[in-house]
């Protein structure tokens, strides 16, 4: 490494600068133990009603410790091993070495500091010291290694970067250096994802061990997961409440009644329209926030006539999307045909909107791909949310009056991650994707709608060759301008071969009652749920 060193508050951004600029090694320095930066809110990460009493104190209360947060959740855990996409009040169990602030500044967790060579083929962390996991053993650099080297060995964790580290040393008890043979300028946004458990439980189906702010108590499959206070966290003093109880709770109607009858104190993914009549009530506070969801209409491209991408092509003129996000979502989202939000380097707001809804030409272009007669397909989505259901029935309507039937199947999460994931579908799925909050080249690899490789919509070999070869090489390119093309032929790919069309990105919406303060989103889909207490 070079002896060249400045200290910096790392962003993704700056970082791609100063790998391109040929600096020498770049040093960050943690902010004092047991004190991290404070996360800055934009508003376009979270917007949320400050509270009459806080408006009239001029300033926010302070916090205070107790109390049980009563969360519900319309989507349950998948599983407990943590080395699969958590949902979000489980991802407290876990911490993780480093973690991006709403600005993609990147800040401490369990590594305290970093440097990182000019070429951006190495990272040495230099991790906290006495951190405890939740069953009394300690952190060391050997656990790092062992939940890369773990993430790297199972499929599907979405942590496929994994894969990146031609070698992991451990110098010392407290230092790990990730090592590759490729720059790595999107490294910040693996270790964004990779929970450190510990190791002797991370493969116990039944156990959760962390260091993270919450100890894992039980998980009631479809039902429930308890968490409890992990009062020797590193972070002082914190976090404020005694646990948190998730509530497994799909149907939309139940959970409006659960809330507002006041046994919960929080639910996410809150149906629209309550979310828009209670956004005014000063009982309730609502948030919305870019967690790098989008959603999207997902083809089989193995399923005849959608093996022909001109067909699919035709399709991109058949989902309206404005009536998906002024009627549907009620404007809580903005209408595009990419995944990326208005934040994103690979966002085009003349591609995002290229396609307009337009049945003529859609039949036309049906008709040019040797389409013809009377088709049938089956829409699979999740039964959770009652604005897929409806955007459904809108498509059903508008493909007929394209000569194709579609047949809808609400379905739970596990039989429609089955269903989607396997490819065993005929037609068509409604959902959404992750991580575009991330690098665009970042999402191509984690997320499962749009993955070049593992995707849900059976685009596979050969025909995804290009496109596999276009997302290796923005992994890898350390020059921002070059990555900005990458970024373009991107999207290019994407609405030419079509295994997805875009509908929106998705603003998440979160709502508490007033007692719940303290809420701030992270960019994994999560809250900081060690910083919210209950007054």
């Amino acid at each position: 490494m070079s002896s060249t060193r400045e200290t910096v508050v790392l962003s993704r951004r700056r970082a791609l600068g100063l790998v391109a600029s040929g600096l020498g090694t770049i040093v960050v320095a943690s902010c004092a133990p047991g004190a991290p930066a404070t996360t800055a809110t934009s508003s376009s990460a979270s917007t949320a009603r400050a509270t009459p009493a806080a408006a009239a104190a001029g300033a926010p209360p302070q916090p205070k410790s107790g109390g049980t947060l009563r969360y519900g959740s319309d989507v349950d855990v998948n599983r407990l091993d943590p080395h699969f996409r958590l949902g979000d009040i489980y991802y407290t169990v876990y911490d993780r070495l480093t973690q991006y602030d709403v600005n993609h500044n990147v800040q401490p967790m369990l590594a305290e500091s970093w440097d990182i060579s000019s070429d951006f083929t190495s990272i040495k962390f230099n991790l906290r010291k006495g951190v405890l996991f939740h069953n009394g053993a300690e952190l060391d650099s050997n656990a790092v290694k062992f939940n890369s080297e773990r993430a790297r060995d199972l499929p599907n964790t979405q942590l496929d970067e994994a894969k990146w580290w031609t070698s992991i040393e451990v110098p010392d008890k407290y230092t790990v250096i990730f090592k590759s043979d490729k720059p790595r300028p999107l490294a910040f946004d693996f270790f964004e994802f990779l929970n450190i458990a510990e190791p002797t439980t991370a493969s116990d189906a039944t156990k959760a061990v962390g260091t993270g702010p919450f100890k894992f108590v039980e998980w009631k499959q479809n039902d429930s997961l308890t968490l409890t206070k992990n009062s020797n966290y590193w972070q002082s003093g914190k976090p404020y409440l005694d646990g948190i109880v998730m509530s497994v709770i799909t149907d939309p109607q139940a959970m409006v009644t659960r809330f507002e009858g006041g046994t919960l104190d929080a639910a996410v993914n809150y149906p629209v329209m309550d979310f828009i009549r209670l956004r005014d009530d000063q009982d309730y506070t609502p948030f919305t926030f870019s967690a790098g969801n989008f959603s999207c209409f997902g083809i089989n491209c193995q399923v005849p006539p959608w093996d022909n991408k001109q067909a699919r092509q035709a399709l991109l003129y058949a989902v309206d999307r404005v009536r998906w996000a002024n009627t549907v979502q009620k404007g809580l989202e903005f209408p595009s045909a990419l995944p990326w939000p208005k934040t994103s380097p690979a966002y085009d707001d003349a591609k995002s909107n290229a396609f307009q809804f337009d049945l003529d030409k859609a039949a036309e272009m049906l008709k040019a791909a040797g389409v013809s007669g009377t088709l049938t397909g089956d829409v699979i989505m999740q039964n959770s949310s009652a604005e897929l259901r409806s955007f459904a029935q809108i498509l059903q309507g508008d493909f007929a009056k394209l000569g194709i039937t579609l047949t809808l199947k609400p379905q739970d999460q596990a039989a429609y991650l089955d269903v989607v994931n396997n490819w065993k579908y005929n037609g068509f799925w409604l959902g959404g994707g992750s991580f575009a909050q991330l690098d665009p080249a970042t999402a191509f690899t984690k997320s499962r709608a749009l993955s070049v490789t593992g995707n849900s919509s059976a685009f596979t070999a050969p025909v995804n060759a290009a496109a596999v070869e276009l997302v290796g090489r923005a992994t890898s390119e350390p020059d921002p301008a070059k990555r900005k093309q990458i970024y373009s032929d991107l999207n290019d790919m994407l609405l030419d071969e079509v295994y997805i069309i875009g509908m929106s990105p998705t603003a998440s919406r979160l709502i508490t009652t007033s007692k719940v303060h303290g809420v701030a989103p992270t960019l994994h889909s999560a809250q900081k749920w060690w910083e919210a207490w209950l007054s």
